[in-house]
């Protein structure tokens, strides 16, 4: 578990447009972890974590920008996702070490793989 910033999820790449599904309508402070069914990032006093499963995981990314917000210069771990034939892209701020989440980055893509 790694405490971090939810920035928000974009929708076919349009930083203005942010999906609002269940637990991912909100930007905020939380905790991001992976386990055996995917992602999980539960937000500060919310009971419900959004989750992105391994199988909808397409790719990741880093980045300094994402959905209109920009990190000043730490990496923004970026998830591409599809759910409900939608191209999806949740970005989160989980340190401001390139290596240590280039390597995060990987083993996402990794286990999103299998």
């Amino acid at each position: 578990m790694k405490r971090g910033n939810y920035f928000g999820t974009v929708v076919d790449g349009k930083w203005w447009k942010r999906y609002r599904e269940h637990a991912f309508f909100a930007r905020g402070n939380g905790d991001f972890d992976l386990d055996a069914t995917g992602i999980s990032f539960r937000k500060k006093l919310t009971r419900e974590p959004l989750v992105i499963a391994w199988n909808e995981i397409s790719a990741t990314r880093l980045g300094k920008w994402h959905a209109g917000r920009w990190a000043m210069g730490r990496p923004i771990l970026r998830v591409e996702f599809t759910r409900d034939d939608q191209s999806l892209c949740a970005g989160f701020l989980l340190s401001g070490d390139w290596d240590e989440m280039t390597q995060l980055a990987s083993d996402i893509a990794e286990r999103a793989a299998r």
